[in-house]
């Protein structure tokens, strides 16, 4: 793995990580992680990007601004610069690797790369979307499960208007141009309409992005559609810690990944 940095069209720098396939490469895959994370996504990505480069595909990861070592503060994330900022990735990823290229997504960074579908569609071969934000509504505005209720309800919400800002954790907060945002964007909209194949895996005991949103944006792409019984958001079953190999969503979007390299 090496890293890099890139510059984003309105002059940020955001960090790239790269890993090479274990053999000649049979594509490339971007990783675009969710809010208040960074390129390695909680361990995840890393994870995932080494079972990738078994599989034989090269694999970008990158931060999002406002994240990690990425430039910008999170309170002044907003929806407009991860475009930028996904954008600055994948035109970086065709230039220095070979396709066909995908896309795996977790969560709102679901949000960047739908919005980008369209934009993109005659170069993105595929993509797969984990726990993804494709109904804002049901996860930030008329939240249905734990997390958006407890964070954009009642006081919780005041304090983003009377403050300007809400924290989302120890290390990042959501500023109200980002929410206000959300009201102007429909992600799913973009992702049913799109022409590029998907892959969508999601945990039944999700407490942040709900799971019947998610399958019934789904179904109406007619996208494949994986459901991981009792897996929260971090694809996590009570009590159980499963082995690298063992990890149902890894397993299943290197296999879905690998079937689109030979179509």
């Amino acid at each position: 793995m090496d890293t890099a940095t890139l510059r984003t069209a309105d002059g940020l720098s955001i960090r790239v990580a790269q890993h090479l396939a274990d053999a000649d490469a049979v594509g490339t895959v971007l990783l675009a992680h969710g809010i208040t994370q960074d390129m390695d996504e909680g361990g995840m990505f890393v994870r995932l990007a080494d079972r990738l480069t078994t599989a034989g595909f090269d694999v970008v990861r990158f931060t999002y601004r406002g994240h990690g070592d990425s430039d910008g503060e999170s309170a002044g994330v907003t929806i407009g610069g991860e475009l930028l900022d996904f954008e600055a990735a994948f035109e970086h990823t065709v230039t220095e690797f070979d396709g066909p290229y995908f896309v795996v997504a977790k969560s709102f960074g679901a949000v960047s790369t739908c919005l980008s579908l369209d934009r993109y569609a005659e170069d993105i071969a595929g993509v797969a979307l984990w726990n993804p934000v494709l109904d804002i509504e049901g996860t930030f505005l008329d939240p249905s499960v734990e997390w958006g209720r407890h964070h954009f309800t009642g006081e919780r919400l005041e304090t983003l208007y009377a403050d300007g800002a809400l924290p989302l954790d120890e290390e990042f907060s959501m500023g109200r141009v980002l929410y206000e945002e959300l009201h102007r964007y429909a992600p799913g909209e973009r992702f049913v309409e799109s022409t590029v194949p998907a892959l969508v895996v999601h945990g039944t005991a999700d407490e942040i992005v709900p799971y019947d949103d998610t399958r019934r944006v789904a179904r109406r792409k007619g996208a494949a559609f994986h459901t991981i019984e009792d897996a929260d958001h971090g694809f996590v079953r009570p009590g159980e810690r499963p082995a690298d190999e063992d990890r149902e969503q890894d397993r299943r979007t290197v296999e879905w990944l690998t079937a689109r390299t030979s179509d």
